[in-house]
């Protein structure tokens, strides 16, 4: 018993590093680009190789909007992606009640950045149930959102501010649509 014990406390003690394999290619060329985005058209990196001895598979959801993209290529995240940062709202800019919503959603905007203002709605499979655009300048904007006609359950509001062209704030606010 006493040999058991210390066969069982010696394997404890004593820890063992195994080969780490990870998957490599060999590519004779590629690159990528970073688009920044604009008020109609999002964010997007496109990144491409040649040469590559592996599959590569593309899955479109939503009619092409989305792309999900599997292969060697898809753990890379450019640096140009991660350079630059992009705030969100904070609570004291962005305000929408009742959340709950049945009929109507006030929605309230006071912040001291300017710029163009886009507000989308989209239901859980990221579908566009409505856009706004408007010019913001620091005076407080107070819509109403007409939710009657939409079906019972959750929705977000996208909300995203450009200046000179370029994506400088964002945010997604959830909320809950009752009959």
């Amino acid at each position: 018993m006493k040999c058991f014990k210390l066969a069982v406390l010696l394997l404890l003690t004593v820890s063992v590093n195994g080969q780490i394999v990870e998957p490599f290619t060999l590519n004779s060329t590629g690159g990528n680009y970073v688009f920044r985005g604009t008020p109609t058209i999002p964010n997007f990196s496109l990144i491409w190789s040649v040469g590559e001895s592996t599959m590569i598979e593309t899955f479109s959801v939503n009619g092409g909007m989305y792309l999900l993209t599997q292969g060697v290529l898809q753990p890379f995240i450019p640096e140009d992606l991660q350079t630059v940062p992009i705030k969100g709202w904070n609570k004291d800019e962005v305000k929408y009640y009742p959340n709950p919503v049945s009929t109507q959603l006030q929605f309230d905007l006071y912040s001291r950045d300017t710029g163009r203002v886009v507000l989308r709605v989209l239901d859980l499979l990221g579908n566009v149930h409505g856009v706004r655009e408007f010019q913001y300048n620091t005076l407080p904007v107070n819509q109403k959102i007409d939710f009657s006609k939409y079906a019972s359950g959750p929705y977000y509001l996208m909300l995203s501010l450009y200046s000179n062209g370029q994506l400088k704030k964002h945010g997604v606010f959830k909320l809950l649509k009752l009959r």
